[in-house]
């Protein structure tokens, strides 16, 4: 019986060439489950990383008195008289008795009456008004503007324009409802305009100034004292106070209040106590293992966040000055006296409503103790820069490490693929050489086989050594 192969590609040689590639391929694999580790571990750091870009955004809050600081406005009886924003950088509490007695008005002008407002039959010529500070404006009207509603067109177009035109019904004139009235877009005697002359030829209708209002300063009583302003928008009315008069009413005095908010303060010391836990308890996730743990995906003893996390907790356990310690007066404030305290668990407990009383009482003691220069918060920043900091801080190098060993560990990857296509294309190469070899082998024998077949039996015994 003569000898068989498989034919190249089919069998034998194709499982060999796969079975040696699996072999050379399992380092590979080995990278890349140690990849796959250190990735979840980076996706993590990111996470963690993360809350501490939180904390550094909460804490600019915290960087001075002013921006700690929350204002609030009790107009009692008068929200709908005026309304009022702050700015609570430069704002300063107090309290005004207020009255509005009159709001501030715009100059206006109203023509005469027209039948048909885009009749084009007023001619052509100018309109010339004259401002406040004695300037002219003058507009040139052709025929086929010399409408009112062309007219009205032609001075809203003006650039830097400091009037409005609209075109309004009158009936009571049912003829002539038509009328184009010219009004100063600002509110006040500082920015009045003079009536508009008009000065047209060839028109089939005149159109002159019908009817006029002045220009006037509001007029509001503070604390008794009458003070007028330019409009109804006032700003820096008082030092960082805007308000706008809403409505006049001099028989009606209300009070206008600026106190600090403690109530939105206490709710930023909360958000900053909640940015906290957030990283307090991630260090605590960590470290919670059991048997089915993978710590080779997490951070559990990892050193660098046993040291934040022991930094962090020393922070909220120490004292802050307020006052001069060179006084009497100089004292210590511990956060567990204002309502942070730690409970069993680790995480930070803030008792919202004890801090909020206590603001009540010293709100200029507990604002020192927070945002003070040897403050809490002032203090938080400092070690937070030495993890953040770019290119140098504890995070950036971490960082830094989980990038350069991802990077190694791909160029590794690669490095082995590369070598393995080329003991791929190796082995193919040998194997298709053997496999010619053995199906030439094979030829042979079945043509020495066929000859023995057909009365060449004594020539292949010859051949073969026997006989």
């Amino acid at each position: 019986m003569g000898l068989r192969f498989d034919p190249m590609g089919g069998g034998t040689f194709k499982n060999a060439i796969k079975q040696i590639i699996e072999v050379e391929r399992q380092p590979i694999k080995n990278i890349e489950n140690r990849k796959n580790r250190e990735e979840a571990r980076y996706k993590l750091f990111q996470e963690f990383k993360g809350k501490f870009a939180g904390l550094d955004k909460t804490l600019n809050e915290f960087s001075s008195f002013r921006s700690f600081r929350e204002l609030k406005v009790d107009l009692g009886d008068g929200n709908e008289l005026m309304s009022v924003t702050l700015d609570k950088d430069i704002a300063e509490p107090g309290n005004y008795e207020m009255k509005i007695n009159g709001l501030a008005s715009r100059s206006s002008v109203l023509s005469n009456g027209f039948a048909d407002p885009n009749d084009n039959s007023l001619g052509a010529g100018f309109i010339k008004a004259t401002l406040s500070n004695g300037e002219t404006r003058e507009i040139f009207v052709d025929h086929k503007s010399a409408s009112l509603y062309g007219i009205a067109a032609l001075i809203n177009q003006q650039p830097d324009s400091v009037v409005h035109a609209s075109v309004i019904q009158d009936i009571s004139t049912p003829s002539q409802p038509w009328r184009l009235m010219i009004s100063s877009k600002k509110d006040g005697a500082d920015d009045e305009v003079i009536v508009p002359e008009f000065y047209f030829v060839d028109s089939a209708q005149n159109i002159y100034i019908d009817d006029e209002a002045e220009a006037k300063n509001a007029e509001v009583s503070v604390n008794g004292f009458n003070i007028e302003t330019e409009g109804n928008q006032v700003k820096d009315f008082l030092k960082g106070v805007n308000i706008q008069l809403k409505q006049a009413n001099p028989d009606k005095p209300f009070n206008f209040t600026i106190t600090e908010d403690y109530q939105k303060i206490a709710g930023k010391v909360k958000g900053l106590v909640e940015q906290f836990n957030g990283i307090l308890d991630f260090i605590n996730k960590q470290n919670q293992v059991d048997d089915k743990s993978d710590t080779r995906t997490t951070f559990a003893g990892d050193s660098t966040l046993q040291s934040i996390e022991y930094r962090m907790r020393n922070l909220l356990h120490e004292g802050y000055p307020v006052g001069d310690p060179d006084s009497e007066e100089f004292r210590w404030v511990f956060l567990h006296q204002i309502g942070m305290e730690f409970d069993k668990k680790g995480t930070i407990q803030f008792k919202e409503d004890k801090f909020q009383k206590l603001l009540e009482t010293d709100f200029d003691g507990i604002s020192e103790a927070i945002t003070g220069p040897y403050g809490f918060a002032m203090q938080a920043r400092k070690i937070l820069q030495g993890y953040t900091a770019p290119g140098t801080g504890t995070l950036a190098t971490r960082e830094n490490a989980f990038k350069t060993n991802i990077k190694r560990m791909d160029q590794d990857i690669a490095d082995k693929e590369a070598r393995i296509e080329q003991k791929t294309r190796q082995l193919t190469d040998q194997f298709s050489r053997l496999q010619g070899s053995l199906n030439s082998m094979q030829q042979q024998q079945q043509y020495l086989a066929s000859m023995g077949a057909g009365g060449g039996g004594n020539m292949l015994a010859t051949l073969m050594g026997s006989g």
